[in-house]
């Protein structure tokens, strides 16, 4: 079952996790919805190249800014892994955080023993919040109808 240190570590960290969780869904639910007003809001009647132009722009300028959503998450948890001083520098936190919350997972930084349940829960977060991006972008382009109506 393990010690009362390693259970509190363990419940601790789940609490990190939780609260890491929420807080980015938060963040990527105010870029989402931020996101759909300003699509809603671009959505014309115009015809030809200037429709054309102005869906690919939209389109560049909804990936870019969920983006921006995902590296602000990304440094939201490298931000707590070196408040536990889990890593030596701003970098190797970034850069541990960046590899995990895209599932990448190079295996070259790794969290200490320890803490190491914490990198899983960075990847399901990413996972999750990637498979809302590609959701919302999915819904976008589909109310794009890029290529006309058939």
């Amino acid at each position: 079952m393990g010690t009362l240190m390693e259970q509190a570590q363990l419940y601790h960290q789940l609490w990190i996790s939780a609260s890491l969780i929420a807080a980015t869904t938060f963040v990527h639910g105010i870029f989402v919805a931020s996101a759909a007003a300003v699509f809603r809001a671009s959505k014309g009647r115009q015809r030809g190249a200037i429709r054309f132009l102005r869906d690919s722009v939209v389109l560049v300028i909804l990936v870019l800014w969920l983006m921006a959503a995902h590296v602000i998450e990304i440094g939201m948890w490298a931000w707590t892994f070196l408040r536990y001083d889990l890593f030596p520098s701003w970098e190797a936190a970034l850069y541990f955080s960046a590899a995990s919350y895209t599932t990448l997972g190079f295996g070259d930084v790794l969290l200490p023993d320890a803490w190491r349940l914490l990198s899983g829960a960075t990847a399901a977060n990413g996972l999750l919040l990637f498979g809302l991006s590609a959701a919302f972008l999915f819904g976008a382009v589909g109310r794009l109808e890029l290529g006309g109506k058939e």
